[in-house]
């Protein structure tokens, strides 16, 4: 008898850590980058206006903005130019937030850092900041 409701119990718990397993989504969010990236370089700001939220904070070089900043300083880079992002890190704080740091080499080679919130089922950034690498 007590080993038949061992036997319950422990079909019970694998069940249910079964059942709460939660997938990973860094490959996602590095995917969503590459995608903001490229259609970055493309001048694409309807793709870059999804990926953005719309209370975005943004730092860089050039000061502090939002998402109208963004999208107003997205021209397109010159023929052949390639977003080549690597280094990634992704540290989830919970399931719906996440912060990214990356490299990226080029013309612009700089690092970034964003912070990346899923509300309602869709990643967006609320926060970005960049700086360039130091040349010397």
């Amino acid at each position: 008898m007590k080993q038949k409701i061992l036997v319950t119990l422990t079909g019970l718990l694998l069940a249910a850590s079964a059942g709460s397993v939660v997938a990973d989504p860094t490959a996602d969010l590095i995917a969503l980058d590459m995608q903001w990236g490229s259609a970055g370089v493309a001048g694409d700001s309807d793709t870059v206006a999804t990926l953005l939220s719309d209370d975005l904070v943004a730092v860089d070089p050039s000061g502090v903005g939002g998402k109208k900043e963004q999208l107003e300083n997205n021209e397109p880079a010159p023929a052949g130019t390639q977003y080549e992002a690597s280094d990634f890190n992704v540290v989830f704080i919970d399931d719906n937030t996440a912060i990214m740091t990356h490299s990226v080499a080029g013309e612009q080679e700089h690092y970034s850092m964003h912070v990346w919130s899923n509300d309602g089922g869709s990643w967006q950034v609320i926060a970005t900041a960049s700086v360039p690498v130091d040349s010397e």
